[in-house]
Formats: C-alpha cells, structure tokens, sequence
C-alpha cells in the first residue's frame, strides 16, 4: 500500500468506523479486508471498497454494519454466530461478501444455515420450469404439501433449536423449569418427614405435579418424534 497518509487506516462500514495500522491490514483473516493492503493506486482500492477517503485514508462498504459487527467478534474471539432476527441466508451473504464459509460458523449455526439452505432449495425445485413465478399469476399459490412441510420445519427449529426465536427459547426455558421441578419433587418425595401421616395432602400434591411433569415429558417426546427429519435416530 504506497498511497493514503498516517499509520491508521479506517474503515467505514455501513457507518460503523474500526481504525487499524496498516500492518494489521497485512495478515488480516477477512480476505476483502487484507487485499487492502496489497493494492497499489486508487483504483485497486476501489475495486475492493465502495468508495475512499484520501484525505482521512477511510475506506466505505456499502454494507450491513451490524453484520460485521459480529463478524468482527469473529476475528477478535474466533466465534461467528448469527445476528438475532436476521435471515440467515442474508447474514451467509455477508460472510461471503468479506471473505468468510459457512464452516467459520460454530457449529449449532451451521445446522440452521444448511437447513435454511436445504429449505430454499426444496422450494426452489418445487418451482415448475417454464412457470410464471410467485408474485405474477401464480401469486399466493403453493405446491400441495408445502405449507404443511414448512410448518413441520419450523416445529423442528423450535424443539430442537433454543437460539432460533423467542417461542423456541421460551419452550427450552419451560423445559428446563419442568426438568427442575420435577426434581425437587423426586427428591423431597424421599424424606421420611415427607410420608408423615399428617403431610399425606402434600404427598398427594406432589403426585400430581409428578404426573403432569411425566405429562409433559411425554408430549414433548412425542412432538419431537414426529417433527424429526431422521426417525429411526430418535
């Protein structure tokens, strides 16, 4: 890089400015980002970037900042997760776009993005060739089937899932209470002082509660077999 002026360089991301050496630029681990460094007139530079400040050495992409927000946790940390209530295909764009794959991504967000993907595509194929595509004629309608899949799809995201949305992360949150009581009362269930002849109102409050965790424990097993994609792991 023999052109910008002072030691720093700054980026602009979305309006969101990081300030760096020109030395960090060198082995940075987002490649669109360490190409900086090696261009060597303005025109590189904006080959790389959306636009460049001489005067201030600041460089501008057009992109989501709140996206490289977490994809600079990534490079400070070395974890990149999604950001909440953003599309994952939207936040995988972003990855791609600074340099990033999918297998950079912690584990538990690799599942919903190769869902997400295996989703897209499914609905992708189900688009006849030659066909107006949705929002023409064929506006609103859907393959016999499909909306039944895709309500079974979200089920699964949501047992299986506890990061997925807010209904996913209160059904773990219930999960775990009923677990938690549950124990409580199998434990206290064992103390002499429990099966006193006086306490036998209590004993049998404690029987209910037990059933309705079984209850519960049981219906939850059962949801969650039938969303599976593979059964016979269950």
């Amino acid at each position: 890089m023999n052109f910008g002026r002072g030691p720093a360089v700054v980026l602009n991301v979305g309006g969101t400015r990081y300030s760096f050496s020109r030395e960090v630029l060198k082995d940075f681990p987002l490649r669109r980002v360490s190409r900086l460094h090696g261009c060597l007139s303005e025109q590189d530079v904006l080959e790389v970037c959306d636009d460049y400040d001489r005067e201030r050495n600041e460089y501008f992409f057009d992109r989501h900042s709140e996206a490289f927000g977490f994809i600079m946790l990534y490079v400070r940390h070395g974890h990149l997760r999604f950001v909440p209530h953003m599309c994952e295909l939207s936040f995988y764009n972003e990855m791609i776009y600074w340099g990033l794959e999918g297998s950079h991504l912690d584990y538990c967000c690799q599942r919903r993005l190769d869902d997400r993907m295996s989703e897209t595509c499914y609905y992708a194929a189900e688009e006849p060739p030659g066909e107006p595509s949705r929002g023409s004629e064929g506006k609103g309608r859907r393959a016999p089937g499909a909306e039944g899949r895709k309500w079974l799809e979200r089920m699964r995201r949501t047992f299986e899932e506890p990061t997925s949305s807010v209904a996913a992360q209160v059904l773990a949150t219930v999960s775990i209470l009923f677990v938690i009581v549950s124990m409580v009362v199998l434990c206290a269930s064992t103390l002499p002082e429990w099966r006193a002849p006086e306490n036998r109102s209590v004993e049998e409050q404690s029987r209910i509660i037990e059933a309705i965790c079984i209850g519960w424990f049981t219906a939850e097993c059962i949801v969650r077999f039938i969303v599976s994609k593979n059964k016979s792991t269950c």
